[in-house]
């Protein structure tokens, strides 16, 4: 479990997992962008080059450098690049940022939470990438991974809230401590360990639903989506437990 996400540090859980991310999908760059919908512009939070090890705050994409781009990007779900494509909807971006940094092949992903556009996910590659199913994963893995690290850093707050409410009851010091501790265990435990896999089955359904016609790869994710569904019984199992024994 990170100590970032039980401490609320939601950019610090972002800079442990955007490494992690870039060497799954072995890119060059790995970054992650907040969308200020009050600025109308993408915040850079993370930006992780895996060749030499280093983590950076990257440039912000913005409407003002690519504006047919920055439309693209809060309209679809998934955007794949190329630096050969030359789409008039892509153009000043490839020139300006996929040519300018050799690049020669880029994708994005969006991050959702609570039904808004949260931000975008991207991975950058120096070489000719073919886009395949276990590309695809990752990405949506890693965004809803950062949709739950959100959520968790809310729930997390709403304890502490809760907790300051305690301390008006008139109870015994000791038991108000001990409720508050249990509180934020169980806030913690379901936000981490039933919400991960929670949303990995999300995620695999919408896989499954683009592969429909794939046989192997339709069996692959149908697997994976049992070993999720058997993660989540049996974190709901330890959950149901916790309680009891409390």
């Amino acid at each position: 479990m990170s100590e970032s996400l039980h401490g609320g540090k939601f950019k610090d859980f972002v800079s442990e997992l955007i490494p992690v991310i870039s060497k799954a999908a072995n890119a060059f760059r790995t970054s992650f962008w907040l969308y200020r919908s009050e600025m109308d512009h993408f915040e850079s939070i993370q930006c992780f080059e895996s060749e030499n090890n280093r983590a950076s705050s990257g440039e912000a994409l913005d409407k003002v450098s690519f504006p047919r781009f920055f439309e693209q990007l809060k309209k679809h779900q998934f955007i794949q690049i190329e630096s050969s494509n030359d789409a008039d909807e892509f153009e000043e971006f490839t020139l300006d940022y996929l040519v300018k940094n050799r690049l020669t092949s880029w994708a994005s992903i969006q991050v959702w939470n609570d039904n808004r556009l949260f931000g975008i996910l991207t991975i950058e590659w120096k070489t000719k990438k073919d886009f395949v199913d276990q590309d695809q994963l990752i990405m949506v893995t890693g965004a809803s991974m950062i949709s739950q690290c959100y959520d968790a850093l809310l729930r997390l707050k709403e304890d502490f809230l809760h907790r300051n409410e305690l301390s008006t009851l008139k109870v015994e010091e000791k038991e108000k401590e001990k409720l508050a501790k249990k509180l934020s265990d169980h806030a913690f435990y379901t936000s981490h360990s039933i919400r991960h896999p929670l949303s990995t089955i999300l995620a695999l359904i919408d896989l499954i639903k683009l592969n429909w016609e794939s046989r192997d790869t339709y069996e692959e994710l149908l697997q994976q989506l049992k070993i999720e569904t058997m993660n989540l019984d049996d974190a709901i199992r330890v959950m149901t437990a916790k309680i009891e024994l409390d």
